[in-house]
């Protein structure tokens, strides 16, 4: 029932169908991804459609990727769920989409974005502490549950940093990853009051997420600069013997 059988469960899963870029650089919708390091694969996941109000009531095609990095036989892989619109409203017609926002932290979770009814744009960063993982993929990701989900291996606990930001035309991006070591992030330290289980290199890092994943959305090309991912592993026992 250990991890090691589910890194093992899932990456074969992954491997199966999966697309592997040398170069890093990956297509979700009207998104070019790149990554700053190598070893990571795509998985495909059926496109969907989201509905949408506004000035008019329709549904908005999206495309939707997972991408698994796979660190080697010492490393739990990170999993990265993106989605983002393949066209604009009505096909690339026109139109406006408004939002009504809350994006406020609570006792365990940390968000900061903005908030208001009927706004222009939605922009929301959340950071969480390390919970339960068949319950954080039910919640946030549950189109990955059935294959995530394998017998006689335990599914691990994960981190879970996500960012979303969507504007007037109906153009979103939306990055959920899921990490089973702390990451580690360089720059200020996050100066607000934080959850207490929250890591704050994981604020400080997902600022940098937040940043890029807005950057892509008000880009004609749609290019997304992930930030680098530095795992921080818990220090190996020690070998017994010795002498």
């Amino acid at each position: 029932m250990s991890r090691r059988m589910w890194k093992a469960a899932v990456c074969g899963w992954m491997l199966w169908g999966a697309v592997t870029s040398h170069a890093a650089e990956f297509s979700v919708g009207r998104v070019d991804i790149r990554f700053a390091d190598e070893g990571w694969k795509e998985v495909p996941l059926p496109d969907a459609a989201q509905a949408y109000g506004g000035d008019r009531s329709g549904a908005l095609a999206v495309q939707e990727k997972l991408f698994v990095r796979d660190g080697g036989a010492s490393e739990t892989p990170v999993l990265i769920l993106v989605s983002a619109n393949s066209e604009g409203l009505g096909g690339g017609r026109g139109g406006h989409m408004t939002y009504s926002v809350e994006c406020k932290s609570d006792e365990h979770n940390y968000r900061e974005g903005n908030e208001g009814f009927r706004a222009s744009f939605a922009q929301c960063l959340t950071v969480t502490p390390l919970y339960d993982g068949p319950g954080v993929i039910k919640a946030l990701a549950p189109q990955l549950e059935g294959a995530l989900k394998t017998e006689g291996a335990e599914m691990p606990p994960f981190y879970t940093v996500w960012s979303r930001h969507a504007i007037s035309t109906g153009s979103f991006v939306d990055v959920r990853v899921f990490t089973v070591f702390p990451i580690s992030a360089e720059g200020a330290a996050a100066a607000d009051a934080l959850p207490k289980d929250v890591p704050p290199a994981h604020v400080v890092w997902g600022r940098q997420l937040k940043d890029a994943v807005k950057s892509s959305v008000y880009s004609l090309s749609g290019r997304l600069d992930m930030p680098p991912i530095r795992l921080v592993a818990p220090p190996q026992p020690a070998a017994a013997g010795g002498g």
